[in-house]
């Protein structure tokens, strides 16, 4: 068995692509709290809508669902402020005005201890499976019943992020949701009408008055400083002279015929010096690239929440029912700094060319004009006021509400008021107005109604009448019918409601609510309470209608999990289904009863698994096709009521299943059942009967003894597949009982025998089946021969032959040489192997646990030789050797060798004499020897041109002399008068280390050249002519000298090597 696995882990096949494989997951039990969606605040999205401003307080509102099939009946949640970029990279959490950490930790949520938590658990408030906390929306609320967490931000981009938590909580992946929020500094201009004469600064009672004062404040405010220029406010009064005698401000007069009166608030004194000159000039364009080119003007400025004040006189008209109103409304302003209309930018382009050189941009200053700021609710304000009573209602405030379920069933979860201009969610939308009494006459009752109509960018118009508000709001919120005022036995209040649930689709929207006083003289034409109600002519009728434009924008359905419920691998044909199950959730339709699923693959949907969450279709279930082989990707795409919808996908291993079966002519049976990652079939293309007779007397490995074969077959199959493509396999063969067989062995391409089974199964009377079990992670039998062999196996033993003659000897650097003879022969399995161990006898074959391990040759003798760089000079090391199988090893041959590297022992050369001999033509060197020389062999004489060290010591030692002797005779070499050479004695071992030392003396040539010329007499031995007649020629001195040059190198590499140590007493090696 494992020498099958390890021959078909070497094999080397091409490698189909790594399958991807995903996490599988069972559906979740158990208690399971799940953040769902935060509705509140909302996330602000790229384009900016949604942003806070800095100082608006806000609450906190998510959907928190129990996702989970059992009771929740403990939970807590955390909100967290992190800071973040426009990127959505999530930072520290962000500090609040103290210094604390902007978060808040509730942790009674909910318990079974109403005194302690929010909701009592042991008395019906469990979160039950499916549910959501609160109904639907829920105000995270601060712990101990301390009211609902409030978090008035500073400007910045945060992540808000709510968790929840339970000790019960099955899967705490599902426990948070962030939310992207940028928080934007804002800025407004507000104006402000007051009556001063009499006591009501809103409604003035004009009986017995000549003339009613007024003031008009305007004031620029905001979140940072805000000093806007030529501020223009548009003042109007009743377009009525019966009405209005006259009217005036700061000394203008109101027109009476509706056109408005155009004021600039502020002051051109900026300097506040009571006069306005050229000092008070501003700045109204800076050029980045020309500093001299600023320009200037006198602007009327309103400085930031500094109030600037004018006073009006109305003098009312002749006529007794003389009723009328001022208005003041902002209608522009100007604002200096570096906006997008002040960029400037140039691009040169070359005279002679015609190429763009590179852009420059300057980011100038300029004035630019504008027409709204960022609460636009206090642009506007205005003033009544009559001779007799003032009859008037108005519409105090509209808006939609929503969060409701698709069926408009729930409670709302947002409001977005007329005037602001948020975007709408799809699906159900609560219009709603409040009106209220504005007359000057608190106990006139008034009766009324609200025409409502509601228009998308189609043209498509829903309009209605109404008077009430019975749905779509909280407990104790409804509103019945009643007039508007303090008098009556039935107590009517001052305030009213009217709204209407409508269905809202993407789009652009334009909702209006128009108030109806009943006429004079009439009765409620639903209710006619006669005795109760009064009709009227309601004085001021412009502020009876409201309009409101928004784009409805539908919120995608979010997919909360998506998993594979199938357990194992899967399988084409498997017995089980394949099952898959999502859930999601849709702000704009908490329960989900109006989302769709569908399923589908690379090859398109999967069959029955598309419908309604609501009738189960949020799980698949289907069989494990063969058109899922491979990596499978399943898409869940989920559709909310309006047509938009996402998807999340998984992928996953899908395996073939095949069962490949041969029959030979000679009735040899093979079955090779097969699961792999491939779409082709697989099936055995060849198992054809074989010669069995070239298998006689056949040693199997691991067995003793020879063995013929009883059958053979050719095998091949129709294709491989790597290990990793495989996720089971087995093979059997079923032969005749008469073939008498013993064994399956399976020969490969290099002709190796690998055992596959010695076991038969009896099948039936005439059959046996071998049957081999792949170990995991091989690949699939490659084509080979089977061959059936006959004949009891028996067991290896360890080897018959074993080392003989083993000998170890240290070697030049270090090294260590082995040589050995074989005695006996040896078999197929046996190996000779070589344990080597520094100082530690215990290291021995076969494990050779810590030490160094290898096999030498199947032969009848061998060498070996241990690298010096394995060693270190002087440790000994312990050598082992035998043959071996896997049965164990014969005798065992030992050896032990001191590794040496150089020369050792504390020896001293001194005394170095230098000699003339009397041949006057060599030099007699003698010498003293003091300390330990056992491991010297030789003494050698190093001579060299110049003084050296150790170091450089020159490679010219000659032939050296016994280690006894201390006398050598050098040959002063050819005649050269005056030249010194220097002269050292260094010890060389039995291995052929020298040492090193610097020049010990030196000596003087004093010989003189013979100059005479036997064949002339002539002492002349140039006769000046060129070099070509001094029998070297001139070009041959400078090959001379490279060669030279060349040999120098040459010997300071070899002076360079040794152990690595420098200066005095180096080894050398030549």
């Amino acid at each position: 068995m494992l020498l099958l696995t390890s021959f078909l882990a070497s094999i080397d096949f091409h490698e189909l692509e790594e399958p991807v494989v995903i996490e599988e997951t069972g559906a979740r039990a158990g208690a399971d709290p799940s953040v769902m969606a935060i509705t509140t605040p909302k996330e602000t999205t790229d384009t900016g809508r949604n942003a806070l401003q800095v100082g608006e307080a806000t609450t906190f509102s998510a959907f928190i669902q129990n996702s989970g099939d059992a009771d929740i009946n403990e939970m807590g949640y955390t909100v967290t402020i992190y800071l973040t970029d426009s990127a959505g990279n999530a930072g520290m959490i962000a500090k609040g005005p103290s210094g604390a950490d902007l978060q808040w930790n509730n942790p009674d949520v909910m318990c079974d201890d109403a005194s302690v938590c929010d909701f009592d658990s042991s008395n019906g408030e469990q979160l039950a499976a499916g549910a959501y906390l609160d109904g639907g929306k829920h105000q995270l609320l601060l712990q101990g019943g301390a009211g609902p967490i409030t978090w008035t931000p500073t400007q910045g981009e945060y992540l808000v992020e709510i968790k929840v938590n339970s000790p019960t909580d099955a899967d705490i992946a599902n426990n948070a949701e962030l939310v992207y929020v940028k928080v934007e500094d804002w800025y407004d201009i507000s104006v402000d009408l007051q009556w001063t004469s009499g006591d009501n600064p809103d409604s003035l009672d004009a009986a017995g008055l000549q003339a009613g004062e007024f003031t008009l404040t305007v004031e620029a405010n905001g979140s940072d400083t805000f000093s806007p220029r030529e501020v223009l406010i548009e003042v109007k009064t009743t377009a009525n002279t019966a009405f209005v005698q006259t009217a005036t401000l700061d000394g203008q007069a109101i027109p009476l015929d509706g056109t408005p009166l155009i004021v600039t608030a502020g002051t051109e004194d900026t300097n506040d010096d009571g006069t306005v000159d050229t000092l008070d000039e501003v700045n109204i364009e800076e050029n980045e690239s020309d500093p001299n080119a600023t320009q200037t003007a006198l602007r009327h400025t309103l400085a930031y929440q500094n109030a600037w004040t004018v006073n009006g006189e109305l003098v009312p008209g002749s006529s007794n029912d003389s009723r009328f109103e001022i208005t003041a409304e902002v209608v522009g302003y100007t604002l200096y700094g570096q906006f997008d209309d002040c960029i400037e930018t140039y691009t040169p382009i070359d005279s002679s060319t015609g190429e763009e050189g590179e852009t420059e941009t300057w980011m100038n200053f300029c004035e630019v004009d504008f027409a709204n700021d960022d609460r636009p609710k206090t642009d506007f304000d205005e003033i009544t006021g009559s001779k007799e009573r003032y009859d008037d209602i108005r519409i105090a405030r509209m808006g939609v509400h929503q969060g409701y379920n698709s069926d408009c069933t729930g409670v709302q979860s947002s409001f977005v008021q007329a005037g602001t201009g948020a975007d709408l969610n799809v699906g159900c939308a609560l219009l709603i107005a409040d009106v209220e009494h504005r007359g000057s006459d608190a106990t006139t009752n008034y009766g009324w109604n609200v025409t409502y109509t509601m228009t998308d960018e189609t043209g498509s118009i829903t309009t209605g009448v109404v008077n009430d508000c019975q749905v779509g709001v909280g407990p104790g919120e409804e509103y019945a019918h009643n007039s508007l005022g303090l008098n009556g036995t039935a107590m009517p209040s001052a305030v009213g409601k009217a709204c209407v649930m409508l269905q809202v689709a993407p789009g652009a929207y334009t909702f209006e609510m128009d108030l109806l006083m009943n006429p004079k003289g009439g009765p409620d034409p639903v209710d006619p309470m006669v005795n109760s109600w009064t009709g009227a002519n309601d004085a001021r009728t412009g502020n009876n209608k409201v309009s409101m434009d928004a784009t409805v924008l539908n919120n995608l359905p979010v997919i909360t999990s998506f998993e594979l419920v199938t357990e194992g691998d899967i399988v084409v044909g498997q017995e089980g289904l394949l099952q898959f199950a999502a859930t999601a959730f849709d702000v704009d339709d908490p329960s989900g009863a109006g989302l769709n699923f569908t399923y589908n693959y690379q090859g398109g949907e999967i069959g029955g698994c598309k419908g309604s969450q609501e009738a189960g279709f949020n799980i698949c279930n289907t069989p494990v096709l063969a058109e899922f082989i491979g990596n499978l990707v399943v898409t869940v795409v989920v559709t909310d009521t309006h047509g938009d919808s996402v998807s999340k996908e998984m992928t996953l291993d899908v395996w073939n299943n095949a069962v490949a079966t041969a029959t030979s002519d000679a009735g040899i049976t093979i079955e090779y059942p097969l699961q792999y990652f491939a779409l082709s079939e697989f099936t055995i293309t060849t198992f054809a009967d074989a010669d069995a007779s070239s298998y006689d007397n056949v040693q199997l490995e691991g067995f003793s003894g020879s063995y013929a074969a009883v059958a053979a077959v050719d095998y091949a199959p129709s294709t491989t597949f790597q290990a990793n493509d495989i996720l089971s396999q087995s093979l059997s063969v079923t032969v005749d009982n008469a073939l008498n067989a013993t064994s399956l062995w399976y020969i490969d391409s290099s002709n190796k025998w690998v055992l596959l089974s010695d076991t038969a199964t009896e099948v039936d009377a005439s059959t046996e089946m071998f049957t081999y079990s792949f170990a995991a992670n091989s690949p699939v039998l490659p084509a080979g021969k089977m061959v059936l062999m006959g004949g009891e196996l028996a067991q290896a033993t360890a080897p018959d032959a074993y080392v003989s003659g083993f000998n170890a000897a240290a070697q030049k650097q270090g090294a260590i040489a082995l040589n050995w003879e074989i005695t006996n022969t040896l078999r197929n399995a046996d190996n000779v192997k070589i344990c080597i161990s520094e100082d530690n006898t215990t290291v021995t074959v076969p494990d050779c646990d810590g030490g160094f391990a290898d096999y030498g040759a199947k032969a009848q003798a061998g060498d070996y030789s241990y690298s010096g760089s394995q060693t270190t000079h002087g440790a000994a090391y312990h050598i082992t050797i035998a043959v071996c199988n896997d049965q164990g090893c014969s005798t065992i041959g030992v050896a032990d060798v001191t590794a040496d590297k150089r020369v050792d022992g504390d020896f001293t050369v001194s005394n170095l004499a230098v000699e003339v001999n009397a041949d006057g033509n060599s030099w007699d060197l003698t010498w003293d020897v003091s300390g330990d020389t056992s491991d010297v062999a030789m003494w050698h004489v190093c001579k060299g041109n110049s003084e050296f060290d150790a170091a450089n010591m020159p490679m010219d030692c000659g032939t050296g002399v016994a280690v006894g002797t201390t006398t050598v005779n050098v040959d002063m070499g050819p005649v050269n008068n005056g030249k010194f050479t220097y002269f050292t004695v260094v010890a060389m071992d039995d291995k052929g280390h020298m040492s090193a030392a610097g020049h010990m003396n030196e000596a003087q040539d004093t010989r003189v050249d013979d100059t005479s010329n036997p064949d002339d007499g002539n002492n002349v031995i140039d006769d000046g002519g060129d070099g070509a007649s001094s029998g070297v020629p001139t070009w041959t001195w400078g090959l001379i000298g490279g060669v030279v040059i060349v040999a120098f190198v040459a010997g300071a590499f070899i002076l360079s090597r040794g152990d690595g140590e420098g200066g005095e007493g180096k080894d050398w090696d030549y």
